[in-house]
């Protein structure tokens, strides 16, 4: 059976402008890699909310997570506004690569977490999903760059989304789906605050088998 991710929702500080809020529903995404090779998706969370910057992006991934860092409803600075309207409406997502990063297992959440955008959107890949090469072509090549680092091009890419959808079609309730689209509204409950991650981790688990959404929150925000 595929493997099924969580999502973990680290907010950087609402203080930076690199988090300009807003309150939208977003249209479609964009494919990015970093450029950074071998930063994690932790990583580029601590730099991102550690100074003032004229860019951010939605969601880091990496082998080890899908890492939210600014909510989705939300604008980030991840396309040129001179070249697209991407910041107004799409979702900025930044595969992480190289260095010590298994790409291949990099690249499996990277997929799983367009698809479960385009289900949670009711979008469609070949329409819905744009490369950031593909809106600023003269100055970007990502995630291309990353893409052809374990023998991938962007169409097979597109591709592995559109098979990913059908698996979660088929197994319905299995993945972790959030529709913010459809949603009316949504309740925090909050579990514990823990000193040891693995602490918080256990309670993840009860909590996962109890029937609560598998979304892991941690909020840094004053």
């Amino acid at each position: 059976m595929p493997q099924r991710y969580n999502i973990t929702s680290m907010l950087i500080d609402k203080k930076w402008k690199q988090r300009p809020g807003s309150n939208r529903i977003p249209r479609y995404a964009v494919a990015h890699d970093t450029g950074n090779e071998g930063s994690s998706a932790l990583q580029n969370f601590k730099y991102f909310n550690s100074r003032e910057l004229d860019a951010s992006a939605h969601v880091f991934i990496d082998d080890q997570e899908v890492l939210m860092i600014i909510p989705l409803h939300e604008k980030a600075w991840h396309v040129r506004k001179q070249v697209s309207d991407a910041n107004d409406w799409a979702i900025g997502v930044e595969l992480c690569y190289g260095g010590k990063i298994s790409g291949e297992e990099a690249y499996k959440r990277y997929v799983w977490f367009f698809a479960w955008l385009c289900e949670s959107y009711e979008w469609n890949p070949m329409l819905h999903v744009k490369g950031h090469f593909q809106l600023d072509p003269g100055r970007r090549r990502d995630p291309v760059n990353a893409l052809q680092r374990i023998g991938k091009s962007f169409e097979d890419f597109l591709g592995d989304i559109k098979d990913r959808m059908a698996i979660i079609k088929r197994e319905g309730k299995g993945e972790p789906v959030v529709n913010e689209n459809k949603c009316d509204r949504f309740y925090r409950v909050q579990i514990g605050c823990f000193e040891q991650k693995e602490n918080a981790e256990k309670l993840v688990r009860k909590a996962k088998k109890a029937g609560f959404a598998a979304i892991i929150h941690v909020d840094v925000s004053s």
